[in-house]
């Protein structure tokens, strides 16, 4: 109660001492009971901001992909725990409830503690994960590369339902007001209700699968579009309620990076080497900027700066507005890891050779950094709170924590 409230609860409590009886327990329930719909009022707003700030609930974030939880965890950073699930960690973990759910390539799905780092349950299906999870309303949503999209009960890992597609799913559902989003190497992307598993629309993105190469990107999605690359050179924008192509961009090369979406403006990196900046609604380029290398994790905005990690391990910041070349650090390994980076414009960046650094935004100069010996990186960071989770190439899930 503010203090405006307080003296307005003060002259009531006068005046109701004043009346008869009778009249004074009809005044004091009817106080009390206003006092606790403005308790309510003035706290249920915090705790959903405080509910969304304690989780990250898909890859890279939010159906936008851009990566930027609201915190500002800072190094240095000590392992607070890590969990051997005995096989490859390329899967990003995702964040909720108090757990961590993630995938490895033996096919099984962890949920763990996220305060211990103790397991809570596992699901095995019939092949490899490289789908990282979304998390949503007591549910847990992955695919497999045995072709099912997984739907669990997060508190239990009890299956609730399944969906089944002609091809291998490799890349990650994106849930977005109640329906998932994905793509499967049948070609076609999928929206289904997330639900019951049912189906809602797909739309083909080839005529002959298997010259087309799979669907690896996670789709973005917003203005009403779902924006999903191919791996044969291809860009698009579909209608989200029905999944008609709206927009379509050719590229030069291969396309693994999921599409990331800021305001008005999708960014798109590809292994032409190069980062496109498009117009999201229209497709039409705003200006496209060239690395030396191949270009595998996603590029993440933050503020009026583009990020983007290429496979000759350097890290590069651009200007959002005309595609200039800011800043270009050498981390001296190749990246497929997508960095997240916090409020106080912090980024966090894994490579394949094991090392986890931290890069000041502003300068691309590094601040922290940690080694894992003959260990490496392909799974992206996710930042809750003051803790960063993230899988390693040799099966370890880790939870790093501010000192």
């Amino acid at each position: 109660m503010d203090r405006f409230g307080y003296y307005a609860y003060k002259r009531a409590l006068k005046f109701a001492a004043t009346l008869p009886l009778t009249t004074k327990k009809i005044m004091m329930n009817q106080i009390a009971n206003t006092l606790k719909v403005l308790s309510l009022a003035l706290l249920l707003p915090l705790s959903s901001v405080m509910a969304e700030d304690a989780a990250w609930p898909m890859f890279l974030l939010n159906p936008q992909h851009d990566a930027q939880p609201a915190s500002n965890l800072a190094p240095p950073l000590d392992l607070l725990w890590e969990l051997d699930v005995g096989d490859l960690l390329y899967a990003s973990p995702a964040v909720a409830s108090g757990k961590v759910f993630i995938g490895s390539l033996s096919g099984i799905f962890y949920a763990v503690d996220q305060e211990t780092g103790e397991p809570v349950w596992n699901f095995e299906t019939a092949d490899e994960i490289s789908s990282s999870a979304a998390v949503d309303n007591g549910k847990v949503y992955f695919g497999s590369k045995d072709g099912t999209l997984y739907c669990l009960d997060a508190a239990t890992g009890k299956l609730i339902w399944e969906y089944k597609t002609q091809g291998k799913i490799v890349n990650s559902p994106t849930l977005k007001d109640g329906v998932l989003y994905f793509g499967s190497n049948d070609m076609s992307i999928y929206a289904i209700s997330a639900e019951d598993g049912g189906f809602i629309w797909s739309t083909p993105l080839a005529e002959k699968p298997a010259s087309s190469r799979g669907i690896y990107a996670s789709p973005a999605v917003g203005h009403g579009l779902v924006y999903v690359t191919r791996k044969a050179f291809k860009v698009y924008a579909l209608d989200a309620k029905n999944g008609e192509v709206v927009w379509e961009f050719k590229t030069r090369s291969a396309n693994y990076a999921s599409p990331v979406l800021s305001g008005n403006t999708l960014y798109i990196g590809g292994y032409d080497r190069n980062l496109y900046a498009l117009d999201a609604k229209s497709g039409k380029v705003h200006w496209q900027a060239t690395v030396d290398e191949w270009i595998y994790a996603s590029p993440i905005p933050f503020q009026d700066s583009v990020l983007v990690s290429a496979k000759d391990g350097v890290l590069s910041s651009f200007d959002s507005a005309t595609g200039k070349l800011r800043w270009s650090q050498d981390l001296r390994a190749p990246i497929s890891s997508t960095p997240a980076v916090t409020q106080g414009g912090i980024a966090f960046v894994a490579n394949e050779y094991g090392e986890l650094t931290a890069i000041d935004v502003k300068n691309g100069q590094p601040i922290w950094q940690e080694t894992l010996p003959d260990d490496g990186f392909h799974s992206s960071p996710a930042i809750v709170g003051d803790r960063l989770y993230i899988g390693t190439m040799n099966g370890y899930l880790m939870a790093w924590g501010q000192r």
